[in-house]
């Protein structure tokens, strides 16, 4: 007789929602074109501030970059525009990709997939403690078959782009996003990640 092993996932946030960042997937997940819109981004900014050259590690950067009102001004410009043009484009990517690779993207972002445990017969559930007026709130949910009836109804999922994420809704209501964001908003030649998150029920 095989034993019934449950996982959980335990998180705590001081946030009202309970909707936690789920995944921190890299560049190489943020669309076909972000890995040159980053190099372009860098490669301006080293244009501009030869002097970061010089420097021979994060750290120093950052030094330099607080140093100077102007560039700090300048690069948080920079890369607030760098990142509209990868969540654009990343947008432009799934809206034209086939249904069954926006799924997988998703279920990649959302970590909505089943655990080797779960394969191997066992369970798992995501359970999450959140603050509101009423206190700590808990929520539980198996994230591998949470949005199952999502991902069955996949025609009805849709795509859509506003400011540094991309949002996905079914049937006009939104269940997941992927947010792009610098790894580092202090180093002016940060790396960029994504961060994947849940929405609505």
């Amino acid at each position: 007789m095989q034993v019934l092993h449950h996982g959980i996932s335990l998180k705590v946030t001081d946030s009202s929602s309970k909707h936690v960042p789920t995944s921190n997937p890299g560049i190489e997940h943020a669309g076909p074109n972000a890995k040159k819109h980053l190099e372009n981004h860098r490669k301006s900014i080293l244009k501009k501030y030869p002097e970061l050259k010089k420097a021979s590690n994060a750290s120093e950067r950052k030094g330099m970059m607080k140093a100077n009102p102007s560039m700090q001004a300048h690069v948080k410009q920079k890369n607030q525009e760098t990142l509209h043009k990868i969540a654009k484009d990343l947008h432009h990517h799934l809206s034209t990709a086939p249904k069954s690779e926006l799924v997988n993207h998703i279920k990649h972002v959302l970590h909505s997939k089943s655990t080797p445990m779960e394969k191997e017969g066992h369970k798992h559930i995501r359970h999450v403690s959140y603050t509101t007026k009423k206190g700590y709130e808990h929520s539980s949910m198996n994230p591998g078959t949470h949005h199952d009836h999502i991902y069955n109804d996949s025609h009805n999922i849709t795509v859509h782009h506003s400011g540094t994420s991309v949002h996905f809704k079914h049937k006009g209501k939104t269940f997941g996003r992927h947010a792009i964001k610098f790894s580092s908003q202090s180093d002016p030649m940060s790396s960029v990640k994504g961060s994947g998150q849940t929405s609505g029920d």
